[in-house]
């Protein structure tokens, strides 16, 4: 049998294998020019991080430096913490106690009795029973935070009675909206004591000055004992005027109690 013969009996077979041929020369010629560039941008960018990743990332002195400004800020952080979180006095304290309801209920007995004898000396006016209401839960964390708002409470109404505050109409304490939310507390909570007063505006003045002033404590142990001891934050102030003939001014005050929660460094990596 011949070429012509061959040819004449596979012609259609050889066509299509030809043009398949040609089909993939020119297809992978196409493949080529398009991404043969950019396949070896990525291969020698693929090189150079195998090439990084063999060589040590930090140094000693590196890890040295990084271990230094790790104590700096351990200590910066501590410093914060001890500046604005709140320190109660005892008989403010939980304690983890069973009996926390017990010392709540106490505390608030203590303090209304105490904030009435120094109103009654200063001839001012607090509202009726401080406006404070038994707290009916008995989760031990809700009910010390109400003993922190408490003990904050009597702070800041004994230095308004002594710089001549003469009257107080509304008290309130509010949790940190965080504290019963899903997400969960952050590493700041806040409490909210805010105390309405109708006073001089001198009055008011003192009793910021002297909420902005902390003293040490004058061992003496009594009712104004740890006082000042820190000074008292204010979220918020408003002034209002309450008539034009004098001088008195209407005093919206709010108070924070801080507290500060541990931060979540992570595991350390070796």
């Amino acid at each position: 049998m011949d070429l012509n013969e061959i040819w004449q009996e596979h012609k259609r077979f050889i066509v299509t294998v030809v043009a398949g041929l040609l089909t993939f020369f020119i297809a992978n010629s196409v493949v080529d020019s398009l991404y043969d560039g950019d396949i070896n941008r990525r291969q020698g960018t693929i090189r150079k991080s195998r090439q990084k990743l063999a060589k040590d990332l930090y140094t000693p002195t590196d890890r040295a430096l990084a271990e230094d400004e790790n104590e700096l800020l351990t200590a910066s952080y501590a410093e914060m913490v001890e500046a604005v979180a709140f320190r109660p006095r005892p008989g403010f304290i939980a304690d983890g106690s069973s009996a926390v309801k017990n010392i709540y209920t106490t505390a608030v007995e203590r303090v209304r009795q105490r904030t009435a004898d120094l109103a009654s000396r200063n001839r001012a006016m607090l509202v009726d029973g401080l406006g404070l209401e038994m707290v009916q839960t008995t989760n031990v964390d809700e009910i010390e935070r109400h003993l922190h708002a408490l003990d904050m409470l009597e702070r800041a109404l004994v230095l308004a009675l002594d710089s001549g505050v003469r009257r107080v109409r509304r008290v309130e304490i509010d949790l940190d909206p965080a504290f019963k939310s899903r997400r969960g507390l952050g590493a700041i909570e806040r409490t909210k004591v805010s105390i309405e007063t109708v006073s001089t505006a001198e009055a008011v003045t003192r009793w910021l000055a002297m909420a902005e002033t902390p003293l040490p404590a004058t061992g003496e142990g009594g009712p104004g004992e740890l006082i000042r001891s820190q000074p008292l934050p204010i979220h918020d102030l408003e002034l209002t005027r309450v008539s034009a003939k004098d001088d008195e001014v209407r005093a919206n005050i709010t108070f924070m109690v801080v507290r500060v929660h541990d931060l979540d460094t992570g595991e350390e990596v070796e």
